[in-house]
């Protein structure tokens, strides 16, 4: 029911928002229009005052002498000549708000040219057919405005820009909208995803602890050496399994406050792995599998944080153990680099689908399985490993294929930079 709210309001959001954009589509064509309009009327009046004066400057001067077969047009071409009808042009236009180019010329009634201007000859066919006009005497004044568009958006450049922004602000701020929301859904999904390992994963010692604990305090349950040892054992290895719980959800809290502390020393990072090995060898026996070491770093002296730098080791042997056949095979290797050395864990396990391949370090993260319960974990070890390695200067790399194996590699330096 929240999904279908959450998607309604996105919804709704998403139309306002196109709502919005397409009304400031709208009122800029309307803006653009309306300056059209007072272009338009602009250059209307600037051609009657250049008529006005030519025709006036061509009545004062006319001399009678003109032959009737040329007429008053004749005389209104001769003025347009003597009087630098350019200027005059682009001084009206001016007068009227316009700095536009412009190309001009005067035709007779059969659309023959009586005078053009020596620019006119690129838009000749342009002025003929779109050019502004106004009559002068039996002659048609034309003007014509190969930039006219330019002019009017460069005269609105300001609205247009500011609008762009908005514009595009809006989308920016609906795709963020829509991230956050996947988002959170993401994160919301792994959430609940953890809690439900959580609950599992502590429910199960906690119930296999009360049961033991209630068979070796049931006085009606008579029990051997044997089998009280087998209940103590299996009490402290449950109890063991929860501290280890703990632990990790304690180190990914450390790792997200940005609390955690490191106290380098010399460590020998091959005698840290032996150690681990040791601790997990019982476990390595009931599955059936092996583990092989492969130590061939010739230096494996580096300064690092004992505490987390075992921790990442268990990481890894317990993620390569969770996630192997039934017998798993486990190589643990290292080797020399120029600034420290490079230990890597190799099992053979289901390895790793390539599209999960670059997400497997994110904090909560688990690849997609049938069961959520198939492998236990919370999806905390790995975003830790990688916290603790990057602390230490390092990087951890993954490689694997599907239903074959997995290597994960931490390239770690003999000194790592100080914090």
């Amino acid at each position: 029911m929240q999904g279908f709210k959450t998607s309604w309001i996105m919804w709704a959001l998403a139309c306002a928002v196109l709502s919005v954009s397409a009304l400031q589509v709208m009122g800029l064509n309307k803006a653009l229009k309306l300056r059209g309009q007072i272009f338009d009327r602009s250059v209307e009046r600037s051609l009657n005052q250049v008529a006005e004066w030519v025709q006036v400057s061509a009545e004062i001067n006319f001399s009678g002498n003109d032959s009737p077969l040329r007429g008053a047009s004749h005389t209104l071409v001769l003025r347009m000549e003597s009087m630098d009808i350019d200027s005059l042009l682009h001084v009206a236009l001016k007068k009227n708000g316009i700095n536009a180019n412009c190309v001009f010329g005067a035709f007779d009634t059969y659309g023959q040219p009586a005078y053009l201007d020596s620019n006119c000859e690129p838009f000749r066919d342009d002025l003929v057919e779109d050019g502004y006009s106004i009559n002068m005497k039996d002659l048609q004044f034309k003007v014509f405005f190969p930039h006219r568009g330019k002019h009017l958006i460069r005269g609105g450049l300001g609205a247009f820009i500011l609008s762009g922004v908005l514009l595009f602000g809006i989308f920016v701020g609906l795709v963020y909208v829509f991230y956050s929301v996947r988002q959170s859904k993401h994160i919301e999904r792994i959430r609940r995803d953890l809690m439900n390992n959580l609950t599992h994963e502590l429910k199960t010692p906690i119930s296999t602890i009360g049961l033991a604990s209630e068979a070796l305090s049931d006085k009606e349950i008579e029990l051997d050496e044997e089998q009280q040892n087998y209940y103590f054992e299996l009490i402290k290895a449950e109890n063991k399994r929860l501290g280890l719980l703990v632990q990790k959800v304690l180190q990914a809290s450390l790792v997200e406050k940005g609390a955690m502390k490191l106290y380098l020393q010399p460590l020998n990072i091959h005698d840290i792995a032996k150690d681990v090995v040791k601790n997990v060898a019982m476990q390595v026996r009931k599955m059936g599998g092996k583990v092989e070491l492969d130590l061939k770093a010739t230096n494996p002296i580096i300064k690092a944080d004992q505490t987390h730098l075992t921790s990442v080791i268990f990481n890894l042997i317990d993620n390569a153990l969770k996630y192997s056949a039934e017998d798993p095979r486990l190589k643990i290797s290292t080797v020399q680099t120029d600034e420290g050395l490079e230990f890597s864990v190799r099992d053979n396990g289901v390895g790793i689908p390539k599209e999960h391949l670059g997400k497997v370090f994110e904090r909560l993260y688990r690849v997609p399985s049938g069961n959520v319960h198939d492998v236990k974990g919370f999806g905390l070890g790995l975003s830790y490993v990688k916290a603790v390695v990057e602390r230490h200067g390092g990087s951890i790399t993954v490689e694997s294929e599907l239903g074959s194996y997995s290597v994960f590699s931490l390239k770690l330096k003999f000194d790592p930079p100080k914090e």
